[in-house]
């Protein structure tokens, strides 16, 4: 017994080393640049590994935010963010509903198509179509950037959603059925708000893959800067006449792009993890 004790005791702290370790290489880049981004330029390419500043300055800041023009980008990256977020809740929620309660025709059908799109990566192949489709029905703006990244990410949202609402209580909705309401009442006064964890959960994968996009976003606006993401703002810096030695800005654009991703998560993470863990019990 004391034997198994120590093994298991053992494997445990393998499984701690393990973690520690995979934590800190994630963090320890973040956290370079977040300091690195108050450096002045010439001291991120002299400092070489030092973590802080010498000198303090919030100059890379005021200068991304007026001179790269970050204030503009930032704002489209709102604008798809919350499109994205807004249409994905919506229409993964209504589905996901209809596929867990068997309420939609050949559901069976729908749900075998949408299982066999998630082992085909047709992203790339498939993008060059999608914007000739785009610019022809003159939606090759920030509103085309929203719906083909809808179509990238809906259907593994939709897969947990539906594996959550088949963990809810029908008998709620039977007496929804009783009282009078159709299907969309039901989904929508008694399903819906039962759905808060999930979609919690998809909303903030929804906003992540949004925020975080570079190759729809970079595509659709190559024709016009007015138009670009943060993400794809940064990138162009290296266009800038600074050259590639425009580092501050980059790291300062970079700390913009990460800091609502981590106060997005932290403001969920309860709703995150609850929705994650109930949504793996079928599926």
């Amino acid at each position: 017994m004391s034997r198994r004790k120590n093994s298991r005791a053992a494997l445990r702290l393998l499984v701690y080393l393990f973690l520690t370790a995979v934590a800190i290489t994630t963090l320890v880049p973040l956290v370079y640049a977040f300091f690195a981004s108050f450096k002045p330029s010439a001291e991120i390419l002299t400092s070489g590994s030092q973590l802080f500043p010498t000198t303090w300055t919030l100059d890379n800041y005021v200068r991304a935010w007026e001179k790269g023009g970050f204030s503009q980008y930032l704002l489209n990256s709102v604008v798809v963010a919350a499109g994205v977020v807004g249409i994905d809740i919506f229409a993964s929620s209504m589905l996901g509903y209809l596929l867990a309660r068997r309420a939609v025709p050949f559901h069976r059908a729908i749900f075998s198509v949408m299982s066999f799109t998630l082992f085909v990566g047709v992203g790339t192949a498939t993008l060059y179509p999608r914007l000739e489709i785009a610019q022809i029905l003159g939606v090759d703006n920030l509103l085309g950037v929203i719906l083909v990244e809808l179509s990238g990410i809906g259907v593994i949202h939709v897969f947990l959603i539906r594996a959550f609402c088949e963990s809810l209580p029908i008998e709620l909705e039977e007496a929804g059925r009783l009282d009078g309401l159709g299907l969309f009442g039901v989904y929508s006064r008694l399903a819906l708000p039962l759905m808060r964890p999930i979609l919690a959960t998809t909303g903030v994968l929804a906003f992540q893959e949004a925020w975080n996009n570079f190759q729809i976003p970079y595509v659709f606006t190559i024709s016009d800067q007015e138009l670009r993401t943060l993400v794809v703002g940064v990138f162009a810096l290296r266009s800038t006449s600074e050259g590639t030695q425009a580092y501050d800005l980059m790291l300062a654009g970079a700390m913009l792009i990460v800091v609502p991703i981590v106060i997005l998560f932290f403001a969920f993470q309860r709703f995150f993890i609850q929705g994650m863990t109930e949504g793996s019990v079928k599926g």
